[in-house]
């Protein structure tokens, strides 16, 4: 395999992942659109009211409401809960959620994470046939308990004019980021179902450019995991995803509001969004016998941190965008490599370096063979020239002296291609980890680079960044390809191509990752010309000899 074919084979490669991980909306087992209308009837009214980030199920007339009627307000008390890692506060308006701070993760500015928009979530929406019942300004009483265990347990309830009962009980733990939430309706046989919802999803807390790519409703239904950005919902503001429901959620780059239902109980999530306020929600939607039901729900507030999220059991580790499914266990065997190292060197910048010399060092006789395999076609190019022009009217007679070449000179045309597809998959899962782990944010390194998980910035020349280790990754990769004689003219303008595009796809990745990058491009040029020396050492003694 010549270099071209090489270059083009690396850059297919990196082109194709990073616009699946960058640009490509994540795929589901069964996702359906559900429609763009978001009327709805408020109940004791004969007014159609929009209630925005819901939806009537498809072909659903609307009509006025016979169900039962709440108390309803504009005001509502709150009340207060704590832990070792949350702030929340609640409201009596609908019994919901109306702010989430977590106490170990701070944003830029020094505050708290706050994982609310500044409205309240954890709504239930009541279906009735055809009618919606919102209850997110329905009064409810509240009151205060202790569970066994030291528990902070808050009840809220509602009842209608006709009957029905609504209460929200919410279970706060002394410490973790998971409470539950038990729902329990009774009292009118006609309503079907309900919607837990979680409204106006999270706030953008990291750099713009990467929230905004990673922000969306996330589902995981049997074992596929969909993801939902805002430009799902480009044509339809409402997508549903089917399947068996082992949660859903809202996430943004590191942090996530996820609901995990009951096992077996949940087989439909409805994905709210607005690609012009670049937002998404979730509905939950939970069934009811006769009107009844009681549902326990793990609700998560929290790092999307896969070692902490593992032991938790709910599946929610799979929320951590740790690459494709083929290449997860490798990410994960680098993750906790990576954190092992960072007990003993507490530097993340230094333990991506320490990662950088064991992967070159493990795939040293790979890279050795590539290169190698790659000097022996360059040096076999002027004959290869001469049969490509003397059997350009006869392409199989070409092909069939090229194999005799081959063969005459020991050198296998496919050498200088598969080492390098071989450790493809280490440096996919090596991307996934720098460009995704929590283990990053705002870890620094030194100097300038206080923060990897965001682009480094020395200095702007007026409002444009000047990232340094793009540029130091864009001059080892000119010194790369200079190690790399080209003889053929054809390829030398994509040897020259090849720097100028890797410096423009990531100019403002994080650092992190050209960090990573920037190492591997200095050992391979180490790399190169040991391998070199070694070349020019045996060629002397075969002289000698």
């Amino acid at each position: 395999m010549d270099r071209r074919f090489a270059i083009a084979v690396v850059l297919s490669f990196l082109t194709l992942f990073i616009f699946q991980v960058w640009f490509a909306p994540k795929a589901s087992r069964k996702v359906i659109p559900v429609g763009s209308d978001t009327t709805h009837v408020v109940p004791g009214t004969t007014e159609l009211n929009p209630i925005e980030g819901t939806t009537a199920p498809p072909g659903a007339a609307m009509a006025e409401s016979s169900n039962a009627v709440f108390p309803r307000s504009e005001t509502g008390e709150s009340v207060f809960a704590h832990n070792t890692q949350l702030d929340m506060s609640f409201t009596t308006l609908g019994g919901r959620l109306a702010s989430c701070s977590l106490k170990d993760y701070k944003a830029k500015d020094g505050t708290l994470v706050g994982l609310m928009k500044g409205t309240g979530e954890l709504d239930v929406l009541l279906e009735s046939g055809k009618e919606f019942i919102n209850l997110d300004n329905v009064v409810f009483s509240h009151h205060e308990s202790t569970g066994p265990s030291g528990e902070q347990v808050i009840t809220f309830e509602a009842t209608g004019a006709n009957g029905v009962r609504v209460t929200k009980t919410y279970t706060v733990p002394s410490s973790g980021y998971v409470m539950r939430m038990d729902v329990a309706i009774a009292g009118n046989p006609s309503i079907d179902q309900y919607r837990l919802v979680w409204e106006h999803g999270l706030p953008m807390v990291e750099d713009p450019k990467q929230d905004r790519m990673a922000s969306g409703t996330v589902v995981m239904a049997g074992k596929d995991v969909t993801t939902l950005h805002p430009s799902a919902f480009r044509k339809a503001s409402t997508r549903e995803v089917t399947g068996n429901v082992r949660w859903a959620g809202v996430r943004n780059k590191y942090f996530i509001a996820a609901l995990v239902p009951p096992p077996e109980t949940a087989s439909r999530v409805i994905g709210t969004g607005n690609l012009v306020a670049q937002e998404t929600g979730v509905e939950l939607v939970m069934p009811l016998q006769n009107g009844s039901g009681n549902h326990s729900i793990q609700v998560y507030l929290g790092p999307l941190d896969y070692t902490m999220m593992k032991p938790l059991g709910l599946g929610l580790e799979h929320a951590v965008n740790l690459g494709y499914k083929f290449v997860r266990p490798l990410s994960q065997l680098l993750l906790v490599c990576m954190e092992w190292l960072y007990k003993f060197v507490p530097n993340f910048g230094i333990v991506i370096i320490i990662i950088s010399v064991l992967a070159k060092v493990a795939f040293y006789p790979l890279t050795r063979s590539s290169i190698r395999s790659m000097r022996a076609l360059q040096h076999l190019q002027p004959k290869m020239e001469e049969l490509r022009t003397k059997y350009k009217k006869d392409p199989a007679r070409m092909q069939k002296e090229m194999m005799a070449l081959y063969k005459e000179y020991k050198v296998n045309p496919m050498g200088g291609c598969w080492p390098m597809l071989v450790q493809m998959p280490v440096f996919i899962a090596l991307y996934a980890v720098l460009a995704n782990c929590i283990e990053l944010r705002q870890a620094p390194f030194f100097g300038w680079i206080n923060d990897l998980s965001i682009p480094d910035v020395a200095f702007r020349v007026g409002t444009f960044p000047i990232h340094i280790l793009p540029v130091i990754m864009f001059l080892t990769t000119i010194l790369q390809q200079r190690l790399t004689p080209i003889t053929d003219p054809r390829q030398k303008m994509m040897g020259y191509m090849m720097p100028v595009m890797m410096l423009f796809i990531f100019y403002s990745f994080p650092a992190g990752l050209n960090l990573y990058w920037t190492m591997n491009n200095i050992l391979t040029v180490a790399q190169q010309w040991n391998i070199h020396r070694e070349a020019e050492r045996e060629k002397m003694m075969v002289v000698a000899t």
